[in-house]
C-alpha cells in the first residue's frame, strides 16, 4: 500500500499573499490567472483536466485540509503523489464496463494550489501531448491579453 506525499513545486510561480485567483473552465481544460510572489502574474493552462474543486479551505482554515499533516503548506504550489482523491475517483470510475485502473491512473496528476482565500485542487492527464504551459509576466496587460486568447481558444 502506498502513502500519500505532498511535493512542493518551488520552480512553479507561487502565489503571492494577495493573489487573487481567477479559474476558467471547461469540461476538459483549466486555465488559471493568479499574482505571483516577485509582482509577476502566472497564467497556467491545463489542456485537459478530468476533476477541479475551487473555493474552500482559505488560509486561516487550511489547517482542517487533510494533506496539511503531509506537507500541504500556505500560499505554494503542490503535486500529491499516490493521491487519495485520485484513487477514490478511479474507483468510481471502476463501474465503467470497459474500465482500465492502469490507463485511468496513468499520467494523472493532482495538483493543490493554496491561496489567501481558496483553494484549487485538480486532476489533470500529463503525456507527450498534454503538458501544463506556464507563464509568467511583468506586464499586468500582457497577462491579461494571453488570458483572453486561451479564454477564447477553450470557448471555440
Amino acid at each position: 500500500m502506498s502513502f500519500a506525499t505532498v511535493v512542493l513545486l518551488d520552480s512553479w510561480p507561487q502565489p503571492s499573499t494577495s493573489p487573487e485567483p481567477i479559474v476558467f473552465a471547461t469540461d476538459t481544460q483549466l486555465c488559471l490567472r493568479y499574482f505571483a510572489a516577485g509582482e509577476e502574474i502566472a497564467v497556467i493552462h491545463f489542456p485537459l483536466v478530468k476533476k477541479i474543486e475551487f473555493g474552500s479551505p482559505n488560509d486561516e482554515t487550511l489547517g482542517g485540509h487533510p494533506l496539511v499533516r503531509l506537507g500541504l503548506k500556505h500560499y505554494q504550489i503542490h503535486r500529491v503523489d499516490n493521491s487519495p482523491w485520485l484513487a477514490e475517483l478511479e474507483r468510481r470510475n471502476a463501474v465503467h464496463p470497459q474500465h482500465d485502473k492502469q490507463r485511468f491512473l496513468e499520467n494523472a496528476i493532482h495538483y493543490v494550489f493554496t491561496f489567501q482565500d481558496s483553494t484549487l485542487e485538480c486532476i489533470v492527464y500529463e503525456g507527450e501531448f498534454w503538458h501544463p504551459k506556464i507563464q509568467t509576466f511583468t506586464s499586468e496587460q500582457e497577462a491579461k491579453d494571453v488570458w483572453r486568447q486561451l479564454i477564447n481558444d477553450m470557448s471555440a
